[in-house]
Order: structure tokens, then C-alpha cells, then sequence
């Protein structure tokens, strides 16, 4: 967030893929006014310029920043969290994955959620940084989580989650027709868009070749294949879509075997 010379409004968002969107076209690059955003990577979002002039040195400064789908709208102090972060040993570091929730009421923290970059000359800059999760980035209690729209479906709409594990067969020379311990088991969890689960499967046999069926809020079923031996591949479908467990695409990222069985996870899109 930048302001100069108490015009020449301009954001920026950058995620963690490196993409970069810039905004600024501002309805009212001006003191107490609430401009609108919406972005694919954070969601909608606000930012307002709540101090002018003489308590800026000059021009436009301390936004307040709200994004929709952190605690619906929830206010960053950002000037507040800059000062904060200066005290600290680390301020040269911005938090940006996994930030505690600011709270007004208690100590502060050591995170640095914002940053200010502030330059009083003849061009006089305002500017501000700060980490806030992406659409639907789920940290835990107590951290800066991102919950996007459920739509009538009953699941939020976008990149969805797989987690699979695969159990190694405990009687690779027995007879798969007959004798269960002869072919992998699978557990499989679906996730949404906000990382909330909405389907599992436990301990499901998957003869070589022979998808597993996972059904789940999902309109379509995710089909998860084993094949013969160890090496080979997890395969995935859902939709019109299919690939492997090393896709990268699809960020998959699997694990080796360890204590009889590997794990890993990949996104698909819903």
C-alpha cells in the first residue's frame, strides 16, 4: 500500500507463486475513504488512509487494511503493527505464512504482520507491507486463517486437497484374488478450497489397477488407482482431469516408503 504526496494511491498483491497484481484505479485516493478490491489470490479486500497532513508529516498515511475472508473483514492496524514490529529484533523479516491473530487486548507479538517504509522529502512516500494468507489457508488456533464462500454445494469452490497414504502389501506373493493382504490399502482425504475435509476413505483395498472410488461433497467421484509394485506411480482422476503423483501441475508431493507405507498430497481443481 502506497501513498505520494497524498495522492498517487497504489497496491500490490504478491503471492507465493511470485505473481504480482497491481491496483490502481481507486475510487477516492483521499483521507477516510474505503476503496474496494478484489482479488483472485486474497479475496475482496479495503483499504482506508486514516491519517492526513500534519500527522503524516504530510500527504496521506496509516492505512487500515480488511480482507472479506479473514474473520469477515477484520481490521489491520497496519500503522499500529508496523510501530510493532520495529521494536522487534527481527523487523526485517515480514511474517507471511501462518501470522498470529493481531489482538488489540493483549501483549504484542513478535511477528512482524506489517512493515512501513515512510520518506519525508519533497516527494513524500507513505508505504505499508503486509502478510495475509491466501483464500482459504487454514493455520490453526490463534493464526491468520482465510475461510473463502461454501456455495450451495456445501464446499468452497476453487483449488481443492487430496491427502493420500499407501499402505505396502503385506503378502506380496499371496494371491491378490483371494487374500486381501496381497494388494495396497488406501486412506484418502478430500479437502476444500479452506482446507476443511469433505471426504475419506479408510483402509480401502486398491487391487493393482483397480480404482478406489472416494465420495465426498464433491459433484464428482476422485478415482485413486495403485498399480503393481512399490515403485510404481499413485494415479489420480477426477473430472476431466488425471495425472500421476509427481504432477506437478497438481503440486504433488509424495513421500518414500517409511515403516510400510508413503504419504503425500496433491490440489486439484473444483
Amino acid at each position: 500500500m502506497k501513498t505520494e504526496k497524498g495522492g498517487n494511491c497504489h497496491a500490490d498483491v504478491t503471492c507465493s507463486d511470485g505473481k504480482t497484481r497491481n491496483y490502481d484505479n481507486w475510487g477516492g485516493c483521499a483521507h477516510q475513504v474505503v476503496n474496494r478490491f478484489d482479488d483472485p489470490g486474497i479475496g475482496p479486500f479495503t483499504i482506508s488512509w486514516t491519517k492526513k497532513d500534519d500527522d503524516c508529516s504530510d500527504g496521506l498515511c496509516a492505512p487500515d487494511l480488511a480482507l472479506e475472508y479473514v474473520g469477515n473483514y477484520f481490521a489491520f492496524d497496519v500503522e499500529a503493527l508496523s510501530e510493532e514490529a520495529q521494536k522487534n529484533a527481527n523487523s526485517a523479516t515480514l511474517c507471511k505464512v501462518g501470522c498470529s491473530q493481531p489482538n488489540p487486548e493483549s501483549e504484542p507479538n513478535s511477528e512482524n504482520i506489517c512493515q512501513a517504509t515512510n520518506i519525508y522529502n519533497t516527494k513524500t512516500i507513505h508505504s505499508n507491507q503486509c502478510g495475509v494468507p491466501a483464500i482459504g489457508k487454514d493455520y490453526g488456533p490463534g493464526k491468520l486463517d482465510s475461510q473463502g464462500p461454501v456455495g450451495e454445494a456445501g464446499y468452497a469452490t476453487g483449488w481443492c486437497g487430496i491427502h493420500v497414504v499407501q499402505y505396502q502389501k503385506e503378502e506380496p506373493a499371496a494371491d491378490p484374488a483371494s487374500d486381501s493382504k496381497a494388494n495396497y490399502h488406501l486412506d484418502v482425504t478430500l479437502y476444500d478450497s479452506n482446507e476443511d475435509k469433505i471426504g475419506e476413505v479408510l483402509g480401502a483395498e486398491a487391487p493393482a489397477g483397480k480404482a478406489v472410488s472416494v465420495f465426498s461433497e464433491l459433484p464428482y467421484v476422485m478415482l485413486v488407482t495403485a498399480q503393481k509394485v512399490d515403485a510404481d506411480p499413485v494415479l489420480f482422476a477426477y473430472s476431466d482431469q488425471s495425472w500421476a503423483y509427481a504432477d506437478a501441475e497438481h503440486h504433488c508431493n509424495f513421500g518414500q516408503y517409511d515403516s510400510g507405507n508413503r504419504e503425500g498430497d496433491c490440489g486439484f481443481s473444483c
